[in-house]
């Protein structure tokens, strides 16, 4: 049945209605559509064909076929979690101290020792590792990514060397071996020295002067 016989009335669709009505159409079935102009001057859509009635060539529809989603399992998700936390995990560092040595003298009498370290492999900066050096088991300065400190005024004596990497949150990740060396200072003032009373080395001695000869007592009467 056409469009125009449902109603008994002209009826003139809009553009968009023939399209919904042809659309419809293709989609209710699969027989084809026939487009014709009555005697009133009304366009007719059906799925009958009448002697001047036009067939409706229409496109296929496009489908879609959605890409299919591997579900993650609860042994897939534990892989994941085990990944980044191995992505998050501390390398293995290998650090010491290259100078001073162990147990080496220093001879510094501005008290100034430089300290130079070496690590395998190098530090990550994304990870926010640093380097924090200690001098007699107290820090001396501040974390940093250098490999290289200086210890300024240090008193003459034996100490102890130590270095740590530490994580950004401030967890200890690796350290280094102690190291002692003993810082060798002049002081002006040289306490228990003993004074040099004697004669100098090479300064001739000066022989005592020879004595008159005593005259001779006279007798007495």
């Amino acid at each position: 049945m056409s469009v125009a016989d449902r109603t008994g009335l002209p009826y003139i669709p809009s553009m968009n209605t023939i399209l919904l009505m042809v659309l419809g159409l293709g989609l209710a079935n699969a027989s084809d559509i026939y487009h014709w102009v009555d005697q009133n001057g009304n366009p007719v859509f059906s799925d009958q064909p009448t002697e001047d009635a036009k067939k409706i060539e229409l496109q296929q529809p496009m489908t879609y076929a959605p890409i299919p989603v591997p579900e993650l399992t609860g042994q897939s998700m534990g892989e994941e979690q085990q990944t980044e936390e191995v992505a998050d995990a501390a390398p293995e560092y290998q650090l010491s101290i290259v100078s001073p040595e162990n147990d080496a003298e220093i001879r510094a009498n501005n008290g100034e020792v430089v300290v130079n370290l070496q690590i395998q492999p190098a530090l990550i900066a994304e990870r926010g590792d640093l380097i924090q050096l200690y001098l007699d088991d107290l820090p001396a300065g501040m974390p940093q990514s250098q490999l290289s400190f200086m210890l300024e005024n240090i008193d003459r004596g034996t100490h102890k060397l130590a270095a740590f990497v530490v994580n950004a949150s401030g967890e200890v990740v690796a350290q280094s071996d102690p190291v002692s060396f003993h810082l060798l200072r002049s002081s002006l003032l040289q306490p228990g020295r003993q004074p040099d009373t004697g004669p100098r080395p090479g300064a001739p001695s000066i022989p005592g002067l020879p004595t008159m000869p005593g005259f001779p007592t006279p007798p007495t009467p």
